[in-house]
């Protein structure tokens, strides 16, 4: 089969390698259909994630058909339609009860490598899915791959971020980083109340395309975010401020816009990036810090509605469609800030 591997800084090619087989009687394979680049993939991508091995398949949104299951698996069968979370867990444990399914024995996040689990990804035509009941969700009949594939990662990451950082009707929000998060947070910020929204970012493309969902946009190499921000709001600031871009510039900004009590919510990854605030400032304004690692299961099945009902049309972010062939350059265009959010179509 094809797959997408990573083979070091910088570098991806697209391979023929073997086709998983079930492992054990909770796994199912799925014929992907719809895989997607994720900003998350970058970091692979620039080798920023310790111990990705030469030839490791990357990858964890996507949407597919199921081919095969374990015995074990009771809630899916060949020929379903199916959506994945971007990782693995019981579902069952207390941690997973509590919705922190990082401290789930079973975590395992696709295409990661050994630091997440150590569990091929999904851009290929095949892959493995542990615990298929849990990870999997059906895809409605009347929906597509591309309206839904995103509730298995970004989409619930925006939906979580929200939910986390206690905005109520009315609130102020600034989102740092106007990529496929941060279009997907100024998409979602109404159903959670937000009123005024700005989108910070330094792509005129991506400020122009966050318009439509009413934001204030800024780029910051013409104006001064926090400047700008304090006189509309006559000095209040931000209720909360999501950073969405994952880099220390994005930090920067992003933690000199709340106002006082106010939060701040880590939704871009970061991996080493130092933290730009010392611990007094921290503790003199009273900042909320909320790191967010996107929860499709506790969110998933409202996304699914939230879609199925018209309130959510999150396939108007892809700006491009690609045959699994040309993933390696469309990795290279998407760290040129040449693409914005790509799926790869891999089969029908």
């Amino acid at each position: 089969m094809l797959a997408v591997t990573s083979q070091g800084p910088e570098l991806i090619s697209v391979e023929d390698v073997p086709k998983p087989g079930l492992e054990v009687n909770t796994d199912a394979i799925v014929r992907i259909t719809t895989s997607a680049l994720c900003g998350t993939d970058m970091h692979v991508y620039h080798h920023k994630i310790p111990n990705v091995p030469a030839g490791w398949i990357v990858g964890h949104e996507f949407c597919g058909v199921v081919e095969d299951i374990g015995d074990a698996v009771t809630g899916f069968k060949p020929g379903d339609r199916v959506v994945s979370s971007m990782y693995v867990a019981c579902g069952r444990c207390p941690a997973c009860v509590a919705g922190d399914h990082r401290r789930c024995k079973d975590f395992q996040m696709f295409g990661m490598g050994a630091a997440f689990g150590n569990l091929p990804g999904g851009q290929a035509e095949y892959v493995r899915v542990p615990l298929a009941d849990m990870t999997l969700r059906a895809i409605p009949q009347d929906l597509s791959d591309e309206s839904t594939i995103f509730t298995g990662d970004i989409l619930a990451t925006a939906f979580t971020a929200l939910r986390q950082s206690g905005i109520v009707e009315g609130d102020t929000i600034a989102i740092v980083g106007a990529g496929p998060v941060g279009e997907l947070l100024a998409m979602c910020a109404p159903i959670f109340g937000a009123g005024q929204v700005y989108v910070i970012d330094i792509v005129p493309e991506r400020l122009e395309s966050v318009k439509k969902f009413g934001a204030t946009t800024i780029d910051p190499r013409e104006q001064d975010p926090r400047k700008l921000i304090k006189e509309q709001t006559g000095g209040l600031m931000c209720d909360a401020v999501f950073e969405a871009a994952g880099n220390e510039p994005a930090m920067k900004t992003a933690f000199s816009l709340p106002r006082p009590n106010g939060a701040v919510v880590l939704v871009g990854m970061l991996v080493n990036e130092h933290f730009p605030l010392t611990a007094g400032d921290l503790w003199l304004r009273n900042t909320k810090v909320i790191p967010v690692l996107g929860a499709p299961y506790s969110h998933r099945d409202e996304l699914l509605k939230l879609i199925a009902a018209g309130k959510i049309d999150a396939a108007q972010i892809i700006t491009d469609r690609i045959p699994l062939s040309g993933a390696a350059e469309a990795y290279a265009a998407f760290d040129r800030k040449e693409l914005q959010k790509a799926i790869f179509e891999v089969g029908s």
